[in-house]
């Protein structure tokens, strides 16, 4: 999975969906966000099991795809980054990690 998106939408929908996302879970998985690129944009999706919520981003999407990323760590990253940056979400199968990229940024989260 490959793509680029505006800071400002990634932030907006990644503030959504991380309110459903508990700090503290007894299921490990549910503390991500699943991200899936395709030709609609970028679909964020979150759950506790009793709620979910699914958010669609329009973005520049390079190669479909999609992984999970901790709902908290990877907002805290994005919110953090310059206003205005594009950010360039790569997730590589074969190394697992996804890198987050904008400016002089560069963040790898597995």
């Amino acid at each position: 999975m490959k793509l680029t998106i505006e800071r400002s939408a990634l932030l907006r929908a990644l503030g959504h969906v991380q309110n459903v996302v508990e700090r503290r879970n007894t299921i490990p998985i549910l503390s991500n966000v699943q991200l899936v690129a395709d030709g609609a944009g970028l679909s964020l999706t979150a759950t506790d099991l009793d709620l979910a919520i699914v958010e669609t981003v329009p973005c520049e999407v390079q190669t479909p795809g999609g992984t999970t990323a901790p709902a908290h760590i990877l907002h805290d990253i994005v919110r953090k980054l310059p206003d205005g940056a594009q950010v360039e979400l790569d997730y590589g199968a074969e190394d697992g990690r996804l890198v987050v990229r904008a400016a002089r940024s560069k963040f790898a989260l597995s």
